[in-house]
């Protein structure tokens, strides 16, 4: 009997969006400091809606696939909503080495360079390497959500029931 393949797209979409949205913002994307908290949740959320949409029992390879495809939607979103936050972070920090250097506090020498090269940081090198490591991981810890998502929200196989009980075995009957 053949089994119906799952969609895992659309579901995948959905919560890459929304876990991507929540990863690139300042300070709700530091919850993925908590083992990738928005990204695991993310690809379970994804199984849950892959489950809820397909008709039959789903694998953990199911969850597996999507949510590692969740994780890499994640990615790119993640980087689109941090493209913005990049450069407003480099001049905050400026501002903040400035002011420590009008209370006469001394700025270590290698650190004004550092910030230097940092404002390139939005070079398309930097930023295609940045979204392909993040997309790495974040289909990882996607493909251990994508499961643990299945195991708790997938259909589970029920037993069959046994419609009588077994026969007794009719021994010999001593009458004598």
């Amino acid at each position: 009997m053949n089994k119906p393949k799952p969609e895992y797209l659309r579901p995948a979409l959905i919560a890459g969006a929304v876990a991507g949205l929540l990863s690139g913002l300042p300070i709700i994307g530091a919850g993925n400091c908590l083992c990738c908290l928005w990204i695991v949740g993310g690809a379970a959320v994804a199984a849950k809606l892959l489950a809820a949409q397909t008709p039959g029992l789903l694998t953990a390879g199911d969850g597996a696939i999507v949510g590692a495809l969740t994780g890499i939607f994640a990615a790119v979103v993640d980087t689109l909503v941090k493209m913005p936050f990049q450069r407003y972070n480099l001049e905050l920090a400026r501002r903040i080495l400035d002011r420590f250097s009008e209370y006469g506090t001394d700025i270590p020498s290698g650190l004004e360079g550092w910030l230097d090269l940092g404002s390139g940081a939005l070079s398309p090198g930097w930023l295609l390497l940045g979204l392909f490591f993040s997309a790495a991981v974040y289909a990882v810890m996607g493909a251990l959500g994508g499961t643990i998502g299945v195991s708790l929200f997938g259909r589970k196989a029920i037993p069959p029931t046994p419609s009588a009980p077994p026969a007794t075995p009719q021994g010999p009957s001593d009458a004598t």
